[in-house]
């Protein structure tokens, strides 16, 4: 082998070996790069599974300290199993509630410190704050699960849960109650909590204040202005004004209407004009001006539209969705005018807050005669001062009961009127207000009568029932004169049954008002058509339509029920330019429960 050979053997043997180094060198590289890039996937799943985990078991906090809280349970115990790398603590100083009440009573303030349990990883933060979980990293802070934050009615309610105790966390947790009473915060005498048309602001200071500001967005029509990363002012609109009656028929709730339920319906318009110059509804006055709503769609309902006759809109049907099957359906109902889906309807505000306070004024107006009996002498008997009756009244057997002008009655009881009875509300000088804080049925025909020309009002704490005489299109049951306003206010549910006529003379329907919460309101017209002439305005209430009746003016509810329903509704124009409670503004929130219950959390 000559050297030529030699050099040329011992450059191969060195590429060999050189290229075997850089390929361990390179292998070295990719694995331990792989190790690197599976070392850190892998430790984001198991964050990943941890907040996932710890999210769960927060809810499950929240839970059990409900339970121990409101009194459900002495103690609660859980395991948290925060994982590894993760702080688990308990802070009692974290975060606070500052609530002020503005009445025309003076202003109201409390500052109530929520306390936290919280778990930290990295940027990642879960806490139980105020009865709600939240989390929070650098992109912002969001909610898990709620606050007990709810209206009911014209009721706020906010329980708070806060949290006492210091330092870091077990794995397990006990939560224990604190042995101290629950603290109600502004409770007046009577512990119904009446704001009186005042204002409630809200202050939150927390790390999660965004958090808590969307949910009151969520939960109220309030104003919420982030004043900080860290506060956030929440402004609840106590009193409001209702809109203008612009509709024949509202279902002002989510639900659609199931047509299902119709035989017939039938819409239209007229225009009653003014008192000094009425038009009656009929063939010569009727147009093409009705419009039918909801919020909802317009659907078939359970068992179809076999039975369904025809829908005959004399003008337009607007819809909050896009449900109006086609078909069949689509055969069966004629609207003359529109048929506009999607439609942004601006939501209406309950009632219930307006009539409770109404009804809470009433209640402590002074009167200048108490009596436990009328003596009806000649079979009638005149009420001409204020006057507070006690126990049930009953006006029956051809008797009469005058309540005169400027007069208040109230009655603490229950009010029949039936068998030939009636009362007659004469404001020919001066409004009138009767409360009946009871129950109250009326029977028959011409048994409740309102003239004079002034306003009068009454209100029922209780249910409303108002009955025929089983025939269609006799005297009315309750009826008002054509220059007279009439505005009957109710918290309990409203029957109307057996050709019940509730009537405002000469069609003018904006003369006769019926207020109702959130109680429900049935309407039975298979015994006799029930006839309704004025507004029947309850945003809040189901109303259920049973048989024959026909609506003259305005109506409407939260949603409505149909069964065998055989409707004719004629709008009245002339209301287009009325509101609710003459334009008034009037409270939306009129009774506030706020609580604080404490809990201790402590390793277990």
């Amino acid at each position: 082998m000559n050297g030529g050979e030699r050099g040329a053997t011992a450059e191969r043997g060195q590429s060999e070996v050189l290229g075997t180094v850089l390929l361990l060198g390179l292998t070295v590289a990719v694995v331990g790069t792989t190790v690197a890039l599976g070392a850190t996937a892998l430790d984001d799943s198991q964050r990943t599974a941890d907040i996932q985990r710890v999210e769960g078991a927060m809810t499950q906090v929240d839970s059990k300290a409900s339970l121990v809280a409101h009194g459900g349970s002495p103690s609660q115990r859980l395991r948290l199993d925060p994982g590894r790398n993760a702080d688990l603590r308990v802070d009692e100083g974290a975060g606070s509630m500052r609530i002020e009440v503005e009445t025309e009573n003076g202003t109201y303030t409390n500052e109530t410190t929520l306390g936290a349990i919280i778990y930290e990883r990295g940027d990642d933060v879960i806490a139980y704050q105020g009865g709600g979980v939240w989390r929070a990293n650098p992109d912002g802070a969001q909610m898990v699960s709620p606050p007990e934050f709810h209206y009911r009615g014209d009721t706020l309610t906010l329980p708070l849960v806060t949290v006492a105790g210091e330092g870091d966390l077990s794995d397990s947790v006990a939560i224990s109650d604190s042995g101290e009473r629950p603290e109600d915060l502004f409770a007046s005498e009577n512990v119904s909590n009446p704001l009186l048309g005042g204002n409630v602001t809200i202050t939150v200071e927390s790390e999660y204040a965004e958090a808590w500001g969307r949910f009151f967005e969520s939960r109220t029509e309030a104003n919420v202005t982030q004043l900080s990363s860290n506060e956030v002012r929440v402004e609840i609109r106590t009193k409001t004004v209702h809109p203008t009656l612009t509709t024949s028929a509202s279902a002002v709730g989510g639900s659609s209407i199931a047509a299902g339920g119709i035989r017939r319906l039938e819409a239209d318009s007229y225009d009653s004009g003014s008192d000094s110059d009425p038009n009656r509804y009929g063939p010569d006055t009727a147009d093409d001006n009705a419009v039918v709503r909801t919020n909802g769609g317009f659907g078939k309902g359970e068992g179809g539209i076999g039975k369904l006759e025809e829908i005959r809109i004399r003008g337009d049907l607007l819809m909050g969705a896009d449900d109006f099957p086609p078909g069949q359906f689509e055969k069966k109902v004629n609207v003359s005018g529109e048929i506009r889906t999607n439609v942004d309807f601006v939501s209406l505000n309950p009632v219930s807050g307006a009539i409770r306070q109404q009804i809470d004024d009433l209640r402590d107006r002074d009167t200048e005669r108490t009596t436990g009996s009328f003596a009806f002498d000649g079979g009638t008997e005149t009420v001409s001062e204020d006057t507070e009756f006690t126990g049930d009244l009953v006006i029956s057997d051809e008797k009469t009961l005058i309540v005169e002008s400027g007069t208040t009655l109230k009655v603490d009881g229950d009010l029949d009127i039936e068998d030939g009875g009636s009362l007659v509300l004469d404001a020919h000088s001066d409004e009138i207000d009767v409360l009946v804080d009871g129950r109250m049925f009326v029977g028959g025909t011409d048994a409740v009568q309102a003239k004079g020309g002034n306003p009068v009002n009454l209100h029922v704490s209780g249910p409303v029932t108002v009955r025929g005489d089983g025939t269609a299109g006799g005297p009315a049951s309750i009826s008002t004169e054509k220059d007279t306003r009439l505005e009957l206010f109710t918290l309990g549910r409203v029957t109307l049954d057996d050709g019940a006529n509730v009537s405002a003379d000469g069609d003018r329907t904006e003369n006769l008002w019926l207020y109702s919460g959130e109680d429900p309101i049935d309407i039975n017209g298979n015994n006799g058509r029930v006839n309704f002439t004025g507004v029947l305005y309850a945003p809040e209430s189901t109303m259920t339509l049973d048989g024959s009746m026909t609506f003259t003016g305005s109506f409407t509810a939260n949603e409505f029920e149909f069964n065998e329903a055989r409707l004719k509704l004629h709008y009245d124009e002339a209301l287009r330019d009325n509101q609710p409670f003459d334009g008034r503004s009037v409270p939306v929130v009129s009774h506030l429960h706020v609580s604080t219950h404490t809990v201790v959390v402590e390793s277990d």
